[in-house]
């Protein structure tokens, strides 16, 4: 096998700097997704992007990261008794299908803009929604929890 053969001007070329990085951030994305249950898009898709992956790429890589953590987390809760299959499925199928027509739009809208940058506003646009959600949901989960910061709590029942 040869070195660098078969590379393509999107692949990310990880060497030096830019291979620490990205080791660091994916073992500290996965344990902030998996911690605090923030999707691990906003936190990889940005990290593809400053390596210089085209949009597309780097939310395609996403996806197939974030479908590993998904799996781990179904499986844990699975296993502690915590997760309703049927409605699982329920849910899951409406995902399947809103990621079948969100993925139809935007390319239908790349192609007609010829460029990405919807994609990447698209990408800004949820990163900013699920900021301000964790901040807002966070706060009102406090507020019902009677003003503590932290309760914990035994995932063992």
């Amino acid at each position: 096998m040869t070195y660098g053969q078969g590379l393509v001007k999107s692949d990310v070329r990880v060497q030096g700097n830019d291979l620490i990085k990205l080791i660091l951030a994916s073992f500290l994305g996965g344990w902030v997704s998996g911690a605090v249950g923030l999707g691990g898009g906003s936190i990889f898709n940005p990290l593809l992007l400053s390596l210089g992956c085209p949009p597309t790429v780097a939310s395609s890589t996403g996806m197939y990261m974030i479908i590993f953590s998904t799996a781990a987390s179904t499986l844990t809760y699975i296993i502690n008794g915590q997760l309703n299959v049927p409605y699982g499925f329920w849910v899951g199928g409406f995902c399947v299908l809103g990621t079948l027509i969100g993925m139809f739009g935007i390319n239908n809208i790349m192609k007609k803009l010829g460029r990405q940058s919807p994609l990447v506003m698209l990408l800004a646009f949820v990163l900013a929604i699920s900021a301000v959600a964790v901040i807002y949901f966070g706060v009102f989960k406090i507020i019902s929890d009677g003003g503590d910061l932290i309760v914990w709590g035994n995932i063992c029942k």
